[in-house]
């Protein structure tokens, strides 16, 4: 299936400002670097972003919003503690 057609992916190229609340600043930033600074020859590596919707999809499929900002609360007792908490989450999700 190639990205984009399934909504939940966006290849950088085809990003712009006009895609921040889709995929983010930093994504949509990527995007607007490779359609400004191609031209100048300067490379901007290719990729794809995730998004947003495709994040929500799958915190609300396995029901760890709570649990997210649960451990963000408690970040002022150690962002690292924290991180590692959500990062675990995400890596043991089932995707939808």
């Amino acid at each position: 299936m190639p990205a984009g057609e399934n909504g939940h992916i966006r290849w950088f190229e085809d990003l712009s400002a006009g895609d921040i609340a889709t995929v983010g600043g930093k994504n949509a930033s990527l995007g607007e670097m490779i359609a400004t600074l191609q031209d100048a020859g300067i490379r901007v590596p290719g990729g794809f972003a995730i998004t947003t919707d495709a994040y929500w999809r799958l915190v609300r499929h396995n029901d760890i919003d709570a649990e997210i900002r649960a451990h963000l609360e408690e970040y002022g007792k150690g962002i690292d503690a924290a991180g590692k908490a959500i990062r675990s989450l995400f890596r043991e999700a089932d995707f939808p």
